[in-house]
């Protein structure tokens, strides 16, 4: 999962989500109906799943997975919009079924076997129940939303794929997004070594058999960092594996100042991460 800054959105989701949002509004505070609302439509409108897709660079908003090349992505609603798990009478966030900043582009897995209704939120906050609490001030989510925190601040990854977090927030997100199944953390680990571990190790061996013959080791270092750098593009896959990766060897070999120095432009500003 990687930090995704969002747009604005289309613009005529803004008057499409404004007539369903006042339907559902109608249904469950004015009418007080207990029936489920079946008018949930515009979320799955192309030219919403267009906009996701383009913001989310073709890549599940949580397991960064590439999804057009082997199956159709999920328009997955953040806050659910039918039922919440951890809240029995909460009848979902209707009034949010089409809002922009609620909508990702999720994998089925993530999505529909992990996610599905889950929204857990700190035990000293409490729910909005309708429209008219101010669900922002209210909720305190024990989710990462990839648009308004830095995933990167609260996981790391092994070089077998897995990925683990100290925090309760990425503990729970790790659970609740299924990060940390099988399969894909068999995938996480063949593109680590293969793709990315094989490169940073050429480095530094470069580093030792070419450190008398200056004009070799930069061209041949000056190669991997070009392809490392095409490893952490926006629309490249796993990125945030491969930043943790890189980031694990700068550690590791700390006392080497040129590998520190050519590496030096695949990692951002450090910052720290906050603790709940």
């Amino acid at each position: 999962m990687i930090h995704v800054i969002r747009d604005s959105g289309p613009l005529q989701l803004e008057e499409d989500s404004k007539i369903e949002k006042d339907l559902a509004i109608k249904h469950f505070e004015i009418e007080k109906s207990n029936l489920s609302f079946r008018l949930f439509n515009v979320y799955r409108k192309a030219y919403v799943r267009e906009a996701l897709r383009d913001l989310f660079k073709k890549k599940c908003a949580y397991c960064e997975s590439f999804l057009t090349h082997i199956e159709h992505a999920h328009i997955e609603h953040w806050r659910p919009k039918g039922k919440v798990t951890e809240e029995k009478e909460h009848k979902g966030y209707y009034w949010l079924a089409a809002d922009w900043d609620n909508l990702f582009y999720t994998c089925g897995v993530c999505n529909s076997s992990f996610k599905g209704n889950k929204f857990p939120i700190d035990s000293n906050s409490c729910y909005a129940m309708n429209s008219k609490d101010d669900y922002l001030t209210l909720e305190r989510p024990l989710l990462i939303n990839p648009c308004i925190d830095n995933p990167e601040l609260y996981f790391n990854f092994t070089d077998e794929g897995t990925i683990h977090s100290n925090s309760l927030k990425g503990i729970k997100s790790i659970e609740v997004y299924g990060l940390n199944r099988e399969d894909l953390n068999l995938r996480r680990k063949v593109y680590a070594r293969h793709t990315i571990i094989n490169r940073l190790d050429d480095i530094i061996q470069d580093i030792l058999d070419f450190k008398d013959n200056p004009d070799i080791l930069f061209k041949r270092t000056k190669r991997n960092i070009k392809d490392l750098k095409c490893y952490i593009n926006e629309e490249a896959e796993y990125i945030a594996l491969t930043k943790s990766i890189i980031k694990q060897y700068r550690r590791k070999h700390k006392e080497n100042y040129f590998f520190l120095e050519v590496t030096k432009s695949l990692i951002g500003k450090p910052r720290t991460v906050e603790k709940i």
